[in-house]
């Protein structure tokens, strides 16, 4: 089977990742439209491209350090709890599709949300770099073919994560203001959790060292 096809098929064991990008990413579609969220789905996959990117090129001797990986997760935590705080407390608004005022620099402004809120993720480069493993020992692919390869899991997670924003877009007759705000909670401590989570795992795992 030709490597590219081999990434579409390996992408779907990721796409019922549940991580920060993915909540937010559901909560965008439902109260912001289905086109900012696919500004946001392209930056998730752009911050993944680069990520797959530097792990084709080797730079997994870089994060052998543990004071680089105390210094990636820590920031990764701090974006996450703050965005969290920031969800816990903000306006509860339902926004149609589209609204007088959206502008290109609205939808920047997902695509840069996508790109941050993933790529301050540590989580997501040793996910790429431990891909690379993988395919190399498993299906010992040289280095073009498994550029073909992280292409298709690629192409499958974005294409999922448009599913993924298309179907909660199709609930927003059932969205309230009350339910926007229950909403935006439960998203502000998934996004809290997470980055409590990180702090406690980098910490104790590498703070020793």
């Amino acid at each position: 089977m030709h490597p590219i096809l081999n990434g579409l098929l390996f992408g779907l064991i990721f796409i019922f990742s549940f991580g920060p990008a993915f909540f937010s990413l559901i909560q965008t579609s439902v109260q912001k439209g289905f086109r900012k969220a696919i500004f946001l789905a392209v930056g998730i996959s752009l911050s993944d491209v680069g990520f797959a990117t530097l792990a084709l090129m080797g730079v997994s001797s870089l994060l052998e350090d543990a004071s680089v990986k105390i210094c990636m997760g820590s920031i990764g935590a701090i974006v996450l709890i703050v965005y969290g705080i920031y969800n816990w407390f903000k306006q509860t608004k339902v926004y149609p599709d589209r609204i007088d005022g959206d502008t290109e620099i609205t939808y920047l402004k997902y695509l840069a949300k996508g790109l941050v809120l993933n790529g301050f993720n540590p989580f997501i480069i040793i996910f790429w770099l431990g891909l690379v493993g993988v395919v190399a020992v498993n299906y010992e692919y040289d280095q073009s073919e498994q550029r073909y390869f992280f292409v298709g899991v690629l192409i499958t997670i974005f294409t999922f994560d448009v599913l993924k924003a298309f179907l909660a877009n199709r609930l927003r007759t059932f969205v309230t203001p009350k339910r926007i705000l229950i909403m935006n909670r439960a998203v502000a401590v998934i996004l809290v959790l997470f980055g409590v989570n990180l702090i406690y795992y980098i910490y104790d795992k590498f703070g020793s060292v």
